[in-house]
């Protein structure tokens, strides 16, 4: 019965795509929207009346929010800030982003449609319209979505070859969709550092053994680690690090905090640049830990790493959990300047949207990408133009750990994006995308880059180009 009306409700999404998209706003809408102003509200309690902070400003020492002290960055290496205590209102608004996650997953069926869907590029839609114009009976998108096998295919859309089928040709849907005139300004990305599985990733039983000598951060809401998480972790959210009291589809909103700000709050979790950090999440998320380990790169922080297969990992190994609140001792820490060529900007991408050796992902569902629904209320709905669909859950394994680097090659193949690619990752707020970075790196593709800012702040924007299928 629950597979019966998860494929009536693929269905439904694939005939009325517009009657779904309003169905999914109503539902979403206003308890996001209304978590997000309770998060601003209890934040700007907590501080007095926290203001946003400016692109123009990031380098000065801004209100704190929610930081555990609002002092200047060289005073609080003396005088460490205590650690913030944890916001019920912005673990709210992560538990219900990840619910709305999980409803737009669900919504694309059980029969893997949400995974690596590119929209076709006109001639492709042209030649399937001319192949399929001699059918006398075309088989129903809903139908063709429950029965994958069959060898009828939606006609604006073409599934990504698996490891083993991939083929070195690329398809040139990217191109159709830039508008004419693209690049406007085009400059080159550099690369970042480079990263291994040894310098990303350990395991279980590694932890097990190591545990006592590291720094244990698990990124989860609040609610899931009060339900159960590694001893002696502490907790610190997607929100931790990110400004929630910017507006919503603004270039501020999400993103994470100046160097200052930020130094206070890694400091706050007891990490001091110098004793190994490991971040956990859960195998279904959206890969918090990777956003964790991303931010950490950032501030200078070479010895942090991801558990690989999360907590679920963790579990399987027969490691035992707690659910008391951990706080670690706030300790100095400082960050000058953020290491450069991790992320990208809006600025950037609208520069070089359409030039050659530029490839844009975009790690969110089919859904999203397609434009049938804004779970996070974005300000309107599709993908950027040129860019193409690959779900964060493409480049990981069914536990969750990372697909090794010759299979994240073969995945990226048929795209003809390779190691000297240019590559922008983006998803709606950049949690997912700075996840699907680090593994990029890992694999050995040095010039890639999380938007951290993201689709929200593009959709935000109506003088940017959009597509919407």
């Amino acid at each position: 019965m629950k597979k019966l009306l998860t494929l009536m409700l693929a269905a439904s999404m694939i005939a009325g795509g517009s009657q779904f998209a309003l169905a999914a706003e109503d539902d979403g809408a206003n308890s996001i929207m209304a978590q997000i102003n309770a998060f601003k509200a209890t934040n700007q309690e907590k501080t007095g009346g926290a203001v946003s902070e400016d692109k123009a400003e990031e380098k000065a020492p801004a209100a704190e929010e929610s930081a555990p002290a609002a002092q200047p960055e060289q005073s609080a290496q003396q005088q460490p800030a205590e650690p913030a205590a944890p916001n019920p209102a912005a673990a709210a608004v992560d538990q219900i982003v990840r619910e709305e996650a999980a409803k737009a997953a669900q919504a694309a069926g059980d029969a893997g449609n949400n995974r690596g869907v590119v929209a076709a590029t006109q001639q492709e839609e042209a030649a399937t319209e001319a192949s399929d114009a001699g059918d006398e009976a075309p088989q129903p998108a809903a139908e063709s979505e429950a029965q994958p096998e069959a060898p009828a295919a939606p006609a604006k859309t073409v599934q990504i070859p698996s490891a083993v089928e991939a083929q070195p040709a690329a398809p040139a849907a990217a191109t159709a969709e830039v508008p004419a005139g693209r690049p406007l300004n085009p400059s080159a990305m550099q690369a970042g550092a480079a990263e291994t599985r040894e310098s990303i990733l350990v395991s279980a039983d590694w932890l097990k053994t190591n545990i006592k000598n590291v720094v244990l951060v698990d990124s989860r809401p609040e609610s899931l680690y009060l339900g159960g998480h590694i001893p002696g972790a502490v907790n610190a959210p997607w929100t931790y690090f990110a400004n929630m009291n910017a507006k919503q589809g603004s270039e501020q909103w999400g993103v994470i905090w100046p160097e200052a700000t930020m130094a206070k709050r890694i400091g706050a979790l007891g990490i001091n640049g110098k004793k190994t950090v490991v971040a956990y999440c859960d195998a279904g998320g959206w890969g918090q830990s990777g956003w964790t380990l991303w931010i950490l790169r950032q501030a200078g922080i070479k010895n942090a790493k991801i558990l690989e297969g999360g907590i679920g990992a963790w579990k399987a190994a027969g490691g035992q959990l707690a659910k008391n609140k951990v706080k670690n001792q706030t300790v100095a820490f400082s960050i000058q300047k953020y290491v450069p060529n991790y992320t990208a900007t809006t600025q950037w991408i609208n520069d070089n949207l359409g030039k050659p050796g530029l490839a844009i992902i975009d790690v969110r569902t089919q859904p999203e990408y397609n434009g049938k629904i804004r779970p996070f209320q974005e300000k309107r709905a599709g993908h950027l133009p040129g860019a193409i669909n690959i779900s964060r859950e493409n480049f990981v394994t069914e536990q969750g750990h990372f697909k090794s680097a010759e299979e994240v090659a073969a995945l990226l193949a048929p795209y003809g994006i390779t190691t000297d690619t240019e590559i922008v990752v983006y998803d709606t707020a950049g949690v997912r995308s700075a996840f699907v970075t680090m593994l990029l790196r890992y694999a050995g593709f040095q010039k890639s880059q999380s938007y951290d800012a993201g689709f929200q702040a593009w959709a935000g924007n109506p003088d940017l180009p959009l597509v919407t299928q």
